[in-house]
């Protein structure tokens, strides 16, 4: 199946060599070199997945993420020599899927992107849709409603989310949902997991479906209970 990737970097050498790295395992790259070449690109090419700088010029990273989310749950990876906290609570809270750190091996972000991929693929081989009270979930689509109105969910949100109806009333541990939602040769801080929990908690509302069983991680419940 083709891929395509859409690259938004200003720096020419970085975005050449991960444009070779990517093209060599199977993709069709588009490059952009600041942040409105990027957004036209998106909007007037199917993009499967983009890699996404934040220093741009003329439109900066965050706020381009900002305007695709508006309207797309694209799989966007933030790369970006900003390793501090603050900026990385940022990116996902606008949504993106994944955030790596400058200087990186670009094998490692090629690898992030498969898996970010092939989770997204996968979600098809769960049934049609799922529904419990006021919480609807629709796997083939990747739509989310609460009370029959549409929520904004990131692509990992979804995913996670997923994996936790489909291991409903287990609990499931911080180290699996790594393995399982970010992938085992992918590495991230586990307090990622609790991040995505604390987002996807904030969509559920006002309904509490996650719970924390401590010493373990979480586990979804279908007998929930309203905020």
């Amino acid at each position: 199946m083709q891929k395509n990737i859409l690259i938004i970097e200003d720096e020419l050498n970085i975005l050449r060599i991960l444009s070779s790295y990517f093209e060599k395992d199977g993709y069709t790259v588009f490059q952009a070199t600041d942040g409105k070449e990027g957004l036209s690109l998106f909007l007037n090419t199917k993009i499967d997945l983009i890699i996404l700088d934040v220093m741009l010029p003329k439109i900066d990273g965050f706020e381009l993420a900002k305007r695709i989310r508006s309207n797309s749950n694209v799989p966007i990876i933030i790369m970006t020599a900003l390793g501090d906290e603050t900026n990385m609570l940022k990116g996902y809270q606008l949504n993106c899927d994944d955030y790596i750190v400058k200087p990186f091996p670009p094998k490692v972000l090629v690898s992030k992107a498969n898996v970010l991929l092939k989770r997204i693929n996968n979600s098809a081989d769960l049934t049609n849709i799922y529904k419990v009270g006021p919480l609807e979930l629709n796997f083939l689509t990747n739509e989310l409603k609460i009370d029959g109105v549409n929520k904004e969910i990131s692509k990992t949100e979804f995913e996670l989310l997923a994996f936790l109806i489909k291991n409903k009333n287990k609990a499931c541990s911080r180290t699996l949902l790594l393995d399982e939602i970010w992938g085992l040769d992918v590495y991230v801080d586990g307090r990622i997991v609790d991040t995505y929990i604390k987002n996807l908690r904030k969509i559920l509302k006002p309904y509490t479906y996650i719970k924390t069983v401590f010493g373990v991680g979480y586990q979804f419940e279908e007998s929930y209970e309203k905020d």
